[in-house]
């Protein structure tokens, strides 16, 4: 149903959005995010990525956010800007797909400009 999708994307906007993992309840267990960049698929991690540039100096913020919700999840379209840990400019944009599986997120597909995301890294 999309109005649970809706719930589950409003419940997790904020968290992702600060960086930081939503709520436990949210995910369903085993899931998943796979990335364009590599084509690689891990289960999530505890800490997310972007939590991890900045505890090593990074300094990100996400703008520009669009969210379409659709039955069984969203897209969610966004730039990461700020500085990585070395100071140098950072403008990422990704497009993050996120389905559902029970009512719970089961898995992300990040689609991101390979290019600009080196910055991010480097």
């Amino acid at each position: 149903m999309i109005e649970e999708a809706r719930a589950v994307a409003e419940r997790w906007l904020p968290a992702f959005l600060e960086g930081r993992r939503a709520d436990d309840e949210l995910y369903a267990e085993g899931v998943t995010t796979w990335h364009n960049i590599g084509e690689r698929e891990a289960e999530v991690q505890r800490t997310p990525s972007r939590t991890r540039q900045v505890e090593a100096g990074a300094d990100l913020r996400v703008e520009d956010v669009r969210m379409h919700v659709f039955d069984g999840g969203w897209v969610l379209q966004a730039t990461t800007v700020g500085t990585n840990a070395a100071g140098a400019l950072v403008r990422v944009p990704t497009c993050l797909v996120v389905t559902l599986r029970d009512g719970r997120i089961a898995r992300f597909e990040e689609y991101a400009d390979s290019r600009a995301a080196d910055a991010l890294f480097g």
